[in-house]
């Protein structure tokens, strides 16, 4: 992962989950998948998530965890729409999809 970005999140988050705020512990990319991460990767798409939210059985790869990726889906959809991106690039810029 670019260093930038890893600083850049650290930063925003004061090394606290983005869900919860329990110390993070792990970087989550919101859009993943082959071909999907590196090539969208910015700021906004990358969250510091603690083990819970990130692997633990609610977290966004835990067994009951697909609301809360949905959730942070959502939220970055909204963080690009208000940044000025047409749903167009939006859609391009989430992996071909729209939450």
């Amino acid at each position: 992962m670019d260093k930038k970005i890893v600083q850049a999140v650290l930063e925003r988050s004061k090394g606290l989950c983005e869900v919860c705020y329990a110390p993070g512990a792990e970087l989550h990319h919101i859009i993943y998948g082959k071909g999907k991460r590196k090539q969208h990767e910015t700021v906004e798409s990358v969250a510091l998530l603690c083990w819970d939210c990130h692997r633990g059985t609610y977290g966004v790869h835990g067994r009951e965890g697909r609301e809360l990726d949905l959730e942070l889906k959502r939220k970055l959809q909204h963080e690009y729409w208000k940044q000025g991106y047409s749903w167009e690039s939006i859609r391009e810029m989430m992996g071909g999809k729209l939450y």
